[in-house]
């Protein structure tokens, strides 16, 4: 322990975490952080680095606005990429894999804000009585950066389909439960057999994969068909190093900024000429999201249409 500590004090670890590495340094196992139950000392320095590098809000902020700046298909600013990989020191190999998470659970939570946000309106757009006109008539803009306007799209081009089936279900008008609904399952897809569009592998949307590098996505495109799905979850970084499961995903208290950027209630949606119903704020919905967070939906819904 007392190695351990002078460990601590060389590497500059932050103060308020001592107490957290040291209870790491204890070997409890710890959900959602790499590595702990294991006593061996290289396995305690790289979950002490972890800790600290997962920490750094700055690095996920960075992430956060770099996804909400990459728009319309512009410039990318992912960076995920630059952050520095090491197998030695353990310390360092963990604080760097602890960082590259911060960074890109801030990326990955930007776009999927936006998905709530776009899914939430493409719901409200097509729960409607001409909901098969819109359908037809709608097209899908399919970015593949993770950014805030690609989260977007994706989000209600498979919302709109919900609100389609909602309406012809004669259920009431619901868009959070019906994402809820989505959510929860791989299974959980809607298909419109008449016109061949629904969600999922049923439709033309390409769910942005956390921690994937969107320069790659681009490239790959024009190269092989890509995957249509919802595995979105962290995986593991680096295999070769002590990090033995990816951390959970954290969706961090938003910023002032961040805020400020979501108080917004549009009218209308780039998506369509047709007027949005919804009369709450960006951030009203994301808060709504976000309070409904692993909750489960009460309606049943039908997964085909004919």
């Amino acid at each position: 322990m007392k190695y351990f500590l002078e460990y601590l004090k060389t590497h500059r670890l932050h103060a308020a975490l001592i107490p957290t590495a040291l209870l790491l340094a204890g070997c409890p196992t710890i959900t959602g952080i790499p590595g702990t139950g294991s006593g061996d000392l290289g396995q305690i320095e790289y979950d002490a680095g972890f800790v600290v590098g997962f920490a750094e809000d700055g690095e996920y902020w960075q992430g956060f606005n770099d996804s909400y700046d990459t728009v319309d298909g512009g410039d990318i600013y992912y960076t995920g990429s630059q952050i520095l990989q090491v197998e030695d020191p353990a310390y360092d190999a963990g604080y760097y894999d602890g960082v590259w998470y911060a960074y890109n659970d801030g990326y990955f939570v930007a776009y999927d804000y936006a998905f709530a946000i776009g899914f939430s309106e493409g719901y409200d757009i097509a729960f409607n009585v001409n909901w098969e006109n819109f359908l037809l008539a709608d097209i899908h803009v399919e970015w593949l950066d993770g950014g805030f306007t690609d989260g977007y799209n994706d989000g209600f081009s498979e919302g709109r389909i919900l609100g389609a089936s909602d309406y012809v279900d004669g259920l009431p008008f619901d868009w959070l439960d019906a994402l809820i609904f989505y959510q929860a399952s791989e299974d959980n897809n809607i298909y419109f057999e008449n016109i061949d569009l629904g969600t999922g592998p049923f439709g033309p949307v390409v769910i942005y994969e956390y921690g994937t590098d969107p320069n790659d996505l681009i490239k790959s495109k024009a190269r092989r068909d890509l995957r249509k799905g919802r595995s979105s979850l962290p995986t593991l970084r680096n295999k070769s190093t002590k990090q033995t499961e990816a951390p959970a995903l954290s969706y961090r208290a938003l910023t002032e900024a961040a805020q400020s950027n979501l108080t917004v209630t549009p009218t209308d949606t780039p998506r369509s000429d047709w007027k949005l119903s919804l009369k709450t704020s960006w951030l009203d919905r994301v808060n709504a999201y976000n309070a409904a967070y692993s909750k489960k939906s009460y309606r049943q819904r039908t997964t085909r249409h004919l």
